[in-house]
Formats: structure tokens, C-alpha cells, sequence
């Protein structure tokens, strides 16, 4: 064998075994970014906030024959929907304590105490 088709063969199985090694890296780097940002999204703040009830409802949910949806504005002014359950009897004009609970990510969610 000639020494240029052998340093072309060279070549190319470099070139098989450096895209492999590339793919592997992506997939890994995949992996570590979705962990990381699992990993960001359970981290929360919890903080207590005051709002006033504006409307509750049935939720147009499977299985809800618990629960309720009810609709807030917080002391800041931000609309927000709880979910509750029904021994809470929520009424309309009703002054409530919900939690506030920002995650690491931006994501912000509120759950009825």
C-alpha cells in the first residue's frame, strides 16, 4: 500500500471515530442540560400572599368533583387561578391567604393553603 492511500485511510477512520466521539459529547451535554434544568425547576421560594376571591367554578377537569377553580387578584393586582378543594368554601368577596411559589426556572405558581 502506498503511503498516501494509507495516511487517506488514516484519515477517514480518524474522521468515523472523531464524529462518534462528537455525537457522544451532544448526548451527554443533552443529559446534563435537562438535568440541570430539573434541577432548577425544584428549587421554590414559597412565600404567603393576600388576594381576594373574584370567582370560583367547577373545573372542566376529570375527577374534579373535589376540587374547585377559583379565580383570584392578588393585593399587588395580578389575576391568578387556584385550584381548591371544596371543604375550603371559597366565596366570592372572600379575603384568602394563598402560597406564591417561585422556582428557579421564572415558572411561578400558587396553591390554596
Amino acid at each position: 500500500m502506498r503511503a498516501e492511500t494509507k495516511r487517506k485511510l488514516d484519515w477517514e477512520l480518524r474522521r468515523r471515530r472523531l464524529k462518534i466521539g462528537a455525537l457522544a459529547l451532544v448526548a451527554v451535554g443533552a443529559v446534563a442540560g435537562m438535568l440541570f434544568l430539573t434541577d432548577l425547576d425544584a428549587r421554590v421560594e414559597d412565600h404567603r400572599v393576600h388576594a381576594h376571591v373574584d370567582r370560583v367554578s367547577v373545573p372542566a377537569v376529570k375527577g374534579a368533583s373535589e376540587a374547585v377553580a377559583v379565580d383570584l387578584t392578588l393585593d399587588n393586582g395580578r389575576h391568578v387561578q387556584v385550584f381548591a378543594l371544596k371543604t375550603h368554601e371559597p366565596h366570592v368577596g372572600d379575603r384568602v391567604a394563598v402560597s406564591e411559589h417561585r422556582h428557579a426556572t421564572g415558572r411561578v405558581t400558587y396553591s390554596r393553603n
